[in-house]
C-alpha cells in the first residue's frame, strides 16, 4: 500500500511540474481501434490552433466527438438517460468492445497517451505520461488530475458542443455546471461545490434541525440530569448553605467585574487622549501656518509652473518667427534664379510635340535606306517569278487575271474528282490482280487435298460414330467376360460352402464374409491392373476394359453389402437351415452366371467370334476396330478440308467477277472526268495538258505574283510617306529653333537637334515646376508666420491674464505670490488628510477629547492614565481572590456530591456536557462555513459574473456584426432569463430571438465560460460539431472569424459536412501560406472509402 501511495504521489508530482498556469492541453493524435464507423483509423495532422474535420454525411464526424468523450470520461451504456445514448452510444464497425486512445501534450512538452476499452465501470483506462522527469503510468486517478477536475457534464455542455447543446441555455443552468464554474473562479478546480454544500447541509441536519438532531437530544438529556441533581441537592442543609455562599461570591464577582470593565473603559479613553496629543498639536501648528499665508482664490493651481511654461512658449514662438523670415528670403532668391526660358513659354506646345515625334522621325530616317533596299529586292524577285512562269505573263496580265469564284471552285472540284477517279481505277486494278493470284493459289490447294483424299485406301464405309458404338459394345463384352469369371468364383465358393455346411455340425459363421469379399476385391484388382497396363502401353481399349472391371468390382461390393455378406456373426444354426441357405446361394449365383453368358453370346455374335470368346479374342477385335476408326477419322478430316477449300475457291471466283465489273465502271468514270477537266482548263485560259497538281501550281504562282505586286506597291507608298513625314517635322523644327534663337538642322539629320531641344524643354519645365513649388512654399510660410504671430499674441494674453489674477505687473512678483498661495493650499490639503485619518479632531464625538486636550496638560493626562492602570491591577487582584473563593466553594460542593446518586448524576452531566460542547462547536464551525460559502458565492456573482457578461457581450457583438451589444442577467439563477441589448437601449429576452440569433447568444455564453474557466484551470481542447448550420452567411463568416481568433488561445476541432463552411474558414485565415498552415489544418473524412465504409449485412 505504501508503495502504491508513493507511486501515486510521484505521478501527481510529475503532472504538477509539467504544467504552468498559462499552459493549455493540446490534442495531438486520435487512434480509433474500434468505434462507430471507424476501425484502426488514426488522425495525426492536428493543428495546435484550429483543425477542420470535413466529410459527407455518415462519414463519422459526430462519432469522433463521441469517441473523445468516451475515452476521457467513460463509455455510455444502456442504463444512461436517452439523451446521452442518442448522442454518444454507437454500434462499432468490428465485433467486440469499443476501444482507442488519444494523445495530449502540454506547453511544457509533456506527452500523455490515454487508452480506454469499453467494459465494466464504463471501461478501463490506462495512461502513459512521458515528461522530462521520466515516464509514469496510471489510470483513473491520474486522468482526474490531468483533466483538472473537469467532469463529463461540464465537458459536454461547455467544451464539446453540438446543435443539441447549443439550442438551449438550460444545459448551462444545472447546479453541477454552475458550481463547477464557481469552483474554478475561486481557484478550486478539483473541488465540486455541489458536493461540498450537500455534505455541509447533511452534517448540519444530523447535528441540529428544527425537531431533531444530536444536539437537541443531548440538550434534553442534560436538562433531565440537572433536574435530578437539583432534587438530590435539596435533600441536604449543608449543601444549601454552601450553595448560598457560592451565590453570594458569584454576585460579588459580577459587581467587581463590572467595576473592572468601567475602569478598563476609562483607561482606553485616557490612552486615546494621550495618543491624540501629537496629532492635535500638529493640527494647531498647521492652522497657525495657514493663517500667516495670503489667500487668493483667483490664482489657479500650479500658477508658477504655468507662468514658466508660458515664458518658454513665448521664447520658442519668437525664435520660430525669426527662422520663418530667414527662410522666406532664401526662397525668394531661389525663385529668381531657376532658369525659365521665355521663348518656350510661347512655343512650348510645338516644342513638346516635336519632342514626342523625335522617335518617329528617327525611325523614319533610320528605316528609309532599308525600306528602299527592300523595295528593290521585291521588284527584282517579281521580275524573276514572271520570267519563270513563262507563257507571255506580264505584270499587267497578272494584275488583270481574275478567275470567277464559281469557276475556280469547279476547277478545284474537278481536280479532286480526277485525282479520286484515278485513285479508284488504280485500286480496282490492283484488286483484280490480287484476287486472280488468290484464285490460282486456292485452286492448287484444292487439287492437293483431293489427291490426299483419293490416296487413302481400305477406308471403312461405316461412319466414325458407328465405329465408336461398336467399340463401346466390345468394351461391354470385355466387362461381361470379367464378370463371368467373378461369378464362377462365387459359384465355386458357394458350392464349397454347401459342402462344408454338410460336413460339419456347428462352426463359426465367418467364411461367408471371406467368400463374399474375395470376388469383388479380385475384380477390382484386375481392373486396376488393366488400367495400369493400358496407361503404360498407351492402348485405349485396355484402359476401357480396366475401367469396366473396376466398376464391376464396386458393384459386387455394393451388392454384397446389401445382401449382408459383410456381417460377421457367430451363431449355431441348425444343420437343415444351413443347408437350405447354401443351396439358395448356389442357385442365385447360377442365375447370374447364365444371364452373363447369354449377354456374352449375343455380343460375340455381333462381332463374328465364338460364343465363348476369350480376352485375347476381344483384344484382337478391339485392335482391328481401333485401326479402322483411326483410318475413318483421317478420311473424314481430309474430306472436310477439301470441301472447305472448294467453298473458298467458289467465293474467290465470285469476288473476282465483281472486281472486273468494278474496274470497267471505274475506267468509264475516269474518261468522263478527264473530259470535264480539259473543258474547265480551256475556260480558265490554261493549257489543257496540265494535270490537277500542275494546274494548282500555276494558280498558286499567279496568286503569289499578285501578292508580290501588292507588296511592291506598299513599299513604294511607304517610302513616299517617310520622305513626307521627315520633311514636315524638319519644317516645324526650323520655326521653333528660329523662335528660340538656336541653329537650324540639316535635312534628314535633325535627330540630335530634336534630342537637344527635348532636353532644353525638360530643363525649362523643371524650372517652371520649381518656381511654382517655391511660390507655394512662400504662401505656406506666410500662413505659418501669421499663425506664429497669432499664437504669440495668445501667449501674451495668457500671461497678462495671470498677472491680472495676481494683481501685479511683474512676473517675478507673480511667481512669489503663486508660491505662497500654493504653499497655503498644500497645508490645507494636509490638514484635510489629517481630519480624514483622525475624525476625533473635528467631529462631535471628539469634542470632549479636544476640550480635555486644551484644558489638561500632557503630564497630568499621563499621570491620570497611570492611576487608572493601578486601579485596574487592584480590582483584578480582588477579582482573582473572589474566583479562588468560588473555586473552594465549588470544590466543597463537589466533595459533598462524590457519594451516591449525586456522583453518578455529575458524571452523566459531565459526559453529556462534553458531547454537547463538541457537537455545538462542530455545529458552529459548519454554520460559519456554510455562511462563508454562500457569501463567497454571492461575492463571486457580484464581482466575477460582470466580467463573464462583458466577455459574452463582446462575443455576441462580434457574432451578430454589432447589432446586439450587451448581455445581461446572472447565469444560473432560477426563474431568470438572459436579456440582450439591441442598439442604444432596446432589449430582448432570449425566447424572443430567432433560432439562429438564440444559438449565437448561447455560443457567446459558452465562449465566455471557456475564458472564465481558463483563468484558474487547465482548459480542454474545444470541439464544435457543425454549429453554424442555422446562421446566415454573413454571421456564419463572422462566427468563423471569432472561432479563428479563439483558436489563438485554445485548441479547437471543428466538425462539418458543408464545403461552404470550409470556404468561410479559409477566407478568414491568414493570407500567407506559412501563417495559414500554422493557424489551421484540414482533415478530409472520405465517407465512401472502402476501408472505412459501413456495410449493412442481411442476417438471413
Amino acid at each position: 500500500m505504501s508503495r502504491f501511495r508513493h507511486g501515486l504521489k510521484k505521478r501527481v508530482g510529475i503532472l504538477r511540474n509539467c504544467w504552468s498556469r498559462a499552459s493549455n492541453l493540446r490534442l495531438t493524435g486520435i487512434n480509433i481501434e474500434n468505434f462507430g464507423p471507424f476501425a484502426d483509423r488514426e488522425f495525426s495532422n492536428m493543428s495546435g490552433k484550429l483543425t477542420l474535420l470535413h466529410g459527407p454525411n455518415e462519414a463519422g464526424k459526430s462519432a469522433i466527438r463521441a469517441f473523445l468523450r468516451s475515452t476521457l470520461f467513460g463509455y455510455v451504456n444502456k442504463n444512461d438517460r436517452a439523451a446521452l445514448r442518442e448522442l454518444f452510444l454507437y454500434r462499432h464497425f468490428k465485433p467486440g468492445a469499443g476501444s482507442g486512445s488519444i494523445s495530449l501534450t502540454t506547453s511544457s512538452g509533456a506527452n500523455f497517451n490515454i487508452h480506454r476499452r469499453d467494459g465494466k465501470r464504463r471501461g478501463e483506462v490506462a495512461i502513459t505520461a512521458n515528461t522530462i522527469e521520466g515516464v509514469a503510468t496510471g489510470s483513473d486517478d491520474l486522468l482526474h488530475t490531468l483533466l483538472g477536475g473537469i467532469d463529463s457534464e461540464l465537458y459536454t455542455n461547455v467544451f464539446s458542443i453540438s446543435l443539441s447543446e447549443l439550442q438551449a441555455l438550460s444545459s448551462l443552468n444545472s447546479d453541477e455546471i454552475r458550481d463547477k464554474i464557481y469552483s474554478v473562479g475561486l481557484g478550486l478546480a478539483n473541488v465540486s461545490l455541489t458536493d461540498a454544500r450537500s455534505e455541509l447541509d447533511d452534517e448540519l441536519r444530523k447535528l441540529r434541525s428544527p425537531r431533531a438532531g444530536r444536539i437537541r437530544k443531548l440538550e434534553k438529556d442534560l436538562a433531565e440530569a440537572r433536574a435530578s441533581l437539583e432534587e438530590t441537592r435539596r435533600g441536604s442543609d449543608l449543601y444549601a448553605e454552601l450553595s448560598n455562599n457560592f451565590e453570594q461570591v458569584v454576585q460579588n464577582i459580577d459587581s467587581q467585574t463590572a467595576e473592572l470593565e468601567d475602569t478598563r473603559s476609562d483607561i482606553e479613553r485616557q490612552k486615546t487622549l494621550v495618543g491624540l496629543r501629537k496629532r492635535w498639536e500638529r493640527k494647531i501648528e498647521i492652522e497657525r501656518q495657514i493663517s500667516d499665508l495670503p489667500t487668493n482664490d483667483s490664482i489657479p493651481e500650479n500658477a508658477e509652473h504655468q507662468m514658466e511654461s508660458l515664458d518658454e512658449q513665448k521664447s520658442d514662438l519668437q525664435r520660430q518667427l525669426d527662422e520663418s523670415v530667414l527662410r522666406q528670403k532664401e526662397r525668394e532668391q531661389e525663385a529668381e534664379s531657376v532658369g525659365v526660358v521665355d521663348a518656350f513659354i510661347e512655343r512650348g506646345g510645338d516644342a513638346r510635340k516635336l519632342g514626342m515625334e523625335t522617335a518617329h522621325y528617327n525611325k523614319a530616317v533610320v528605316d528609309l535606306p532599308g525600306v528602299e533596299q527592300e523595295l528593290e529586292k521585291e521588284q527584282a524577285q517579281l521580275d524573276r517569278d514572271l520570267a519563270a512562269l513563262g507563257g507571255g505573263w506580264t505584270e499587267q496580265s497578272i494584275g488583270e487575271f481574275e478567275t470567277p469564284m464559281d469557276l475556280q471552285a469547279n476547277l478545284e472540284s474537278a481536280g479532286r474528282e480526277l485525282t479520286g477517279a484515278r485513285r479508284i481505277y488504280q485500286e480496282h486494278e490492283l484488286a483484280v490482280q490480287s484476287r486472280t493470284e488468290d484464285r490460282e493459289t486456292m485452286a492448287d490447294e484444292a487439287l492437293k487435298l483431293a489427291a490426299a483424299r483419293d490416296a487413302l485406301t481400305d477406308v471403312p464405309t461405316e461412319t466414325s460414330a458407328d465405329l465408336e458404338n461398336k467399340r463401346a459394345r466390345l468394351s461391354r463384352l470385355r466387362a461381361a467376360i470379367a464378370e463371368s469369371g467373378s461369378i464362377r468364383s462365387e459359384m465355386n465358393d458357394a458350392q464349397k460352402n454347401l459342402a462344408d455346411t454338410l460336413a460339419q455340425t456347428e462352426i463359426e459363421d465367418i467364411g461367408g464374409f471371406v467368400g463374399s469379399i474375395l470376388l469383388p476385391v479380385t475384380v477390382v484388382i484386375v481392373g486396376i491392373a488393366s488400367m495400369a497396363w493400358s496407361y503404360m502401353s498407351k492402348e485405349l481399349s485396355g484402359g476401357l476394359a480396366g475401367l469396366l472391371a473396376l466398376m464391376a468390382g464396386f458393384m459386387l461390393v455394393s451388392r454384397a453389402r446389401a445382401a449382408g455378406g459383410f456381417k460377421i456373426t457367430l451363431r449355431r444354426p441348425a444343420i437343415g437351415e444351413a443347408k437350405d441357405v447354401a443351396t439358395a446361394q448356389v442357385e442365385e449365383v447360377q442365375e447370374r452366371l447364365d444371364a452373363v453368358a447369354k449377354e456374352i453370346s449375343e455380343i460375340a455374335k455381333e462381332f463374328g467370334v465364338s460364343n465363348t470368346p476369350t480376352i485375347r479374342d476381344v483384344e484382337e477385335k478391339a485392335g482391328e476396330l481401333d485401326r479402322s476408326l483411326d483410318l475413318r477419322r483421317r478420311f473424314e478430316a481430309v474430306a472436310r478440308e477439301f470441301e472447305s477449300a472448294a467453298a473458298r475457291l467458289a467465293n474467290i471466283d465470285m469476288r473476282l467477277t465483281e472486281s472486273h465489273t468494278a474496274l470497267a465502271l471505274a475506267s468509264n468514270t475516269l474518261a468522263d472526268v478527264q473530259n470535264r477537266w480539259q473543258l474547265l482548263l480551256e475556260r480558265t485560259e490554261l493549257r489543257i495538258d496540265l494535270d490537277p497538281a500542275q494546274a494548282a501550281n500555276v494558280m498558286a504562282s499567279i496568286r503569289t505574283l499578285k501578292s508580290q505586286q501588292r507588296t511592291v506597291a506598299s513599299l513604294r507608298t511607304r517610302v513616299s510617306q517617310m520622305y513626307d513625314t521627315a520633311g514636315e517635322i524638319e519644317m516645324r523644327l526650323t520655326d521653333v529653333l528660329e523662335a528660340a534663337e538656336l541653329p537650324d538642322a540639316s535635312p534628314m539629320k535633325a535627330t540630335e537637334v530634336l534630342q537637344d531641344l527635348s532636353e532644353r524643354l525638360l530643363a525649362h519645365d523643371r524650372a517652371v515646376e520649381r518656381q511654382k513649388q517655391i511660390t507655394a512654399e512662400l504662401e505656406i510660410m506666410a500662413n505659418g508666420h501669421a499663425n506664429l504671430e497669432h499664437r504669440l499674441s495668445q501667449v501674451d494674453g495668457k500671461i497678462e491674464a495671470l498677472l491680472e489674477k495676481g494683481d501685479t505687473a511683474d512676473q517675478e512678483e507673480f511667481k512669489a505670490i503663486a508660491r505662497q498661495v500654493q504653499e497655503r493650499r498644500d497645508l490645507e490639503r494636509k490638514l484635510s488628510e489629517m481630519h480624514e485619518l483622525e475624525p476625533l479632531l473635528i467631529n462631535d464625538d471628539g469634542r470632549t477629547f479636544r476640550d480635555d486636550l486644551e484644558a489638561t496638560p500632557n503630564e497630568e493626562a499621563v499621570a491620570t492614565l497611570q492611576q487608572l492602570q493601578d486601579q485596574e491591577k487592584r480590582l483584578q487582584g480582588m477579582l482573582d481572590h473572589l474566583h479562588e473563593e468560588q473555586g473552594n466553594l465549588r470544590r466543597q460542593q463537589a466533595e459533598f456530591e462524590k457519594s451516591g446518586q449525586a456522583l453518578e448524576l455529575h458524571s452523566k452531566i459531565n459526559v453529556i456536557e462534553e458531547k454537547l460542547n463538541n457537537d455545538a462547536h462542530r455545529w458552529a464551525v459548519l454554520t460559519i462555513a456554510r455562511d462563508i460559502f454562500e457569501r463567497t458565492r454571492e461575492e463571486f456573482q457580484r464581482e466575477r459574473q460582470p466580467a463573464l457578461m462583458q466577455a459574452a457581450s463582446r462575443y455576441l457583438s462580434d457574432l451578430t456584426l454589432g447589432r446586439y451589444t450587451a448581455v445581461r442577467a446572472v447565469i444560473g439563477e432560477k426563474e431568470q432569463d438572459l436579456e440582450i441589448v439591441e442598439g442604444e437601449a432596446h432589449t430582448k429576452r432570449a425566447n424572443e430571438l430567432s433560432r439562429g440569433t438564440a444559438e449565437q447568444l448561447f455560443l457567446a455564453m459558452r465562449f465566455a465560460l471557456i475564458e472564465e474557466y481558463a483563468r484558474k484551470a487547465e482548459p480542454m481542447p474545444v470541439v464544435l460539431d457543425d454549429i453554424l448550420v442555422n446562421f446566415d452567411p454573413e454571421r456564419a463568416k463572422a462566427a468563423c472569424r471569432v472561432i479563428m481568433d479563439l483558436s489563438e488561445r485554445f485548441q479547437i476541432l471543428f466538425l462539418t459536412c458543408h464545403p461552404e463552411t470550409m470556404a468561410m474558414f479559409e477566407s478568414v485565415a491568414p493570407g500567407e501560406k506559412k501563417a495559414r498552415d500554422e493557424a489551421m489544418s484540414i482533415i478530409e473524412l472520405a465517407g465512401t472509402s472502402a476501408e472505412y465504409r459501413l456495410t449493412l449485412v442481411d442476417t438471413a
